[in-house]
């Protein structure tokens, strides 16, 4: 009877172990292998970076107004004109602190040696500041070597430890309040002291709840001493008395006031009254920055008073506000919290019906998860992150895999019936293939008649710039053939020297706009032409050119004509009124003395002449564009201009230019132009320049104009306001091109002025 209910339930055990087999051999394989790698410490690192994300997440919060730091930076060892500072100044400097009352002073400066001359002026300051706290380094160098505290301070038991905890990667994630020095003694870090001496006047005093443990109270806030292996940590040492950093995210630093500042009286009323005041280094050259967890660069790490500034405040927070103490699970939860993702990570694995389903589900838990650690942190538990997610995706994947494993053994059986079944959909598709293949063939021989017959030329190459194929028209118009032309290279032989860089980039870029090119044909002649180049979907480009020639032709007989207007224009207006302005300028000039009146007459009609002629100078004028232009590109006009002002002048000028010359619309090269003759007659004029250097740079997206000289320079913001030197004019015809203007600019170091403005 027993051994009937026995077979029962051993069936539906095997059947259970059966359905869930992936499950029950990935999860604790999973689990076991992080474990491994946990208490071997391959995960530590990564888990305090993700420790860091978390501190960067969290909302800032206001500087702690109870603390007030004196710093010494660089401009202040400037004035003293040495460092270290002397005894006599820093007495001065902790006198004139002590002039505004603070409740704890914490100097953040080692001074094991007299500093001459005042030393005997610091001992007396050292012993009449009963609140002033000295610091010492108690844990030995690489060197094996400490730092004393003053012996004045040491005497009267004012004396801190200045040490700092820094994890493999030179972070400071922990913070030392007590540690032993080499007597044996316990001594406080200065963080810690200043916090219990501000803390004690508001009548709270460190309480002991269990000392085996290493648990005290401060306040509102109950301590536990760090463990080797507590949170991501793992065999850490975990000498002293550690707690983990929970250092506030300020908005703003702590209120600073420097040490010149404070010499020279300038401290606002009450700034230290009944505050903590850290005086400590903070220049550059001191080389005393620290990373924590909120650090990305060495340029935004504090300094060291900072982070023990950072100290102080996270214990006033938490003992006086309850601010909450960074906590960790123990060792066999963490175990449990490990095992608990690897078997929801097997089981999302196994009963997922697609990958797709699996890989939603596991990024779905992973939020869940993330959003939970961060929650807690938030509430003040640190729980690992990086085992679990691992145990989750990699116990997803291994027994998804398992399952699609079995899922292929079921599809061998059927995949020859598939075969045979597509076996014959095959012979189906290749007889229908036979006849696309007829009916291609026709379409293109049909395209071919069409592109060798097409009044235009066409070019066929590839990415590379090798040439497939030119047409009948291309070889009638240009003499070349598709054997002539094995690469785009060779096309660029076709060009002039100045636009041969243009039609490579025209023709590789291929975005389908035209551009006009002048080309040499292989018989020796020039034929204009327009060409627009297109990339195909198989990733050959096609470029489409015209005989534009007869239009260049009818374009220059057109601005000839236009020409001829002007001049007879011109002839007929202008030439005519300064005539009648001579005429009546020497009737003025003989009946001056006699007869004023009839003078006047003539003057006033000289005026209207004046103005008339002006007025049509100007309307003639008005649209034309520059010789320079007209007869060339902007690098040649820019050349002509510096070639004449090299005839005028001693100052060595330089012309050059960069890139692949391609044409930027006419009002561009125009404002452009007009801007570089600006810039050079500056530099002349006003420079006193020995050298002046013009680059031209054809940019990928857009197109520089720098104009540099060696002269005497000026203040950029100066001349900006006065608008001098010619700067209006330049950016008035900036803003008109949508361009942008860059001077650089010091007095006796020279003057850079860069016009930058896009391609398009």
């Amino acid at each position: 009877m027993l051994s009937d209910r026995v077979y029962p339930m051993w069936t539906i055990l095997k059947q259970f172990i059966w359905r869930w087999r992936g499950v029950l051999v990935t999860a604790p394989s999973i689990a076991g292998g992080l474990l491994i790698l946990r208490f071997a410490g391959a995960l530590q690192l990564m888990e305090l970076v993700a420790l860091d994300q978390m501190f960067r997440l969290r909302h800032f919060e206001p500087a702690d107004p109870r603390i007030v730091l004196v710093t010494v930076d660089e401009s202040d060892i400037k004035q003293l004109g040495r460092w270290p500072m002397s005894d006599a100044v820093l007495a001065q400097l902790i006198s004139s602190i002590k002039q505004q009352q603070p409740r704890v002073i914490g100097l953040d400066i080692f001074r094991d040696l007299p500093v001459e001359p005042g030393h005997q002026d610091l001992i007396n300051v050292f012993i009449s500041t009963p609140n002033l706290i000295g610091i010492e380094k108690v844990i030995q160098t690489a060197q094996g070597e400490v730092i004393q505290a003053p012996p004045a301070l040491k005497r009267r038991d004012q004396v801190s430890a200045i040490d700092l905890l820094l994890d493999i990667d030179g972070t400071i994630r922990r913070s030392l309040l007590y540690l032993s020095n080499k007597d044996g003694r316990a001594i406080a870090t200065l963080g810690a002291q200043l916090a219990f001496v501000y803390l004690r006047d508001e009548g709270i005093e460190l309480e002991t709840i269990d000392s085996s443990q290493g648990q005290f109270r401060l306040g509102r806030a109950a301590f536990t001493s760090l463990r080797s292996n507590d949170g991501g940590y793992v065999g850490v040492d975990a000498g002293g008395y550690q707690i983990l950093s929970n250092f506030p995210k300020f908005l703003n630093d702590f209120h600073t006031i420097s040490m010149t500042d404070v010499l020279r009286g300038r401290i606002p009323k009450n700034l230290m009254r009944d505050r903590i005041v850290l005086i400590g280094l903070t220049a550059e050259s001191i080389e005393d920055k620290f990373f924590t967890s909120y650090t990305t660069d060495l340029i935004a790490a504090p300094p060291g008073v900072a982070v023990h500034a950072l100290l102080t405040s996270q214990l006033l927070s938490a003992a006086l506000e309850g601010r909450p103490l960074l906590s960790v699970w123990s060792e066999p939860i963490e175990w449990l919290w490990i095992i608990f993702w690897s078997a929801i990570g097997a089981i999302i694995g196994w009963i997922s019906r697609s990958p797709r389903q699996a890989a939603f589900r596991v990024v779905l838990l992973a939020i869940v998860l993330l959003g939970s650690a961060y929650g807690l942190f938030l509430a003040g538990w640190w729980i690992i992150i990086i085992p679990s997610l691992l145990a989750l995706t990699t116990s997803a994947i291994t027994s998804s895999s398992y399952l699609l494993w079995d899922n292929l053994k079921e599809y061998a059986r059927t995949l020859e019936q598939r075969v045979e079944e597509r076996t014959l959909k095959l012979e189906q598709e290749i007889a229908e293939r036979k006849q696309a293949e007829e009916t291609l063939s026709q379409q293109k021989q049909l395209l071919q008649a069409i592109v060798e017959h097409i009044p235009v030329m066409i070019t066929l190459y590839d990415a590379e710039g090798e040439i497939e194929f030119v047409n009948h028209q291309f070889e009638q118009t240009l003499g070349w053939s598709t054997a002539d032309l094995h690469h785009i290279d060779l096309i660029a032989e076709c060009c002039f020297n100045s636009e041969q860089q243009q039609i490579l980039d025209h023709m590789l870029a291929a975005t389908g706009t035209w551009s006009d090119l002048k080309i040499r044909t292989k018989d020796e002649r020039v034929v204009n032409t327009a060409w627009a180049n297109i990339r195909l979907p198989n990733g050959m480009n096609v470029g489409i050119g015209q005989d534009i020639s007869d239009r260049k032709r009818a374009e220059a007989a057109s601005i000839l004509e236009e020409r001829n207007r002007m001049a007879r224009e011109i002839h007929d207006t202008l030439a005519q009124a300064f005539t009648g302005i001579l005429l009546h300028v020497g009737a003025a000039t003989e009946i001056m003395t006699r007869k004023t009146e009839a003078a006047q007459a003539h003057l006033e009609t000289v005026d209207e002449l004046a103005r008339t002629g002006l007025a049509e100078a100007r309307r003639s004028v008005a649209a034309l564009r520059p010789k320079l232009l007209e007869e060339g590109d902007l690098f040649s006009a820019l050349k002509h201009l510096v070639n004449q002002m090299k005839s005028s002048t001693k100052t060595q000028i330089t012309c050059q230019i960069m890139g692949g010359v391609y044409a930027l619309p006419p009002d561009v090269e125009n404002n452009l132009l007009r801007i570089g003759q600006e810039a050079l007659t500056n530099a002349i004029k006003y420079a006193q320049a020995t050298e002046i250097w013009v680059e031209l740079v054809y940019e990928e997206t857009q197109c520089l104009l720098r104009v540099k000289d060696d002269g005497q320079g000026f203040e950029v913001d100066q001349v900006y306001l006065t608008k001098g030197f010619g700067l209006l004019g330049m950016s008035e015809r900036v803003d008109q091109i949508g361009a942008e203007l860059i001077i650089h600019s010091q007095p006796d170091q020279g003057t850079e002025i860069i016009v930058v403005v896009n391609r398009e």
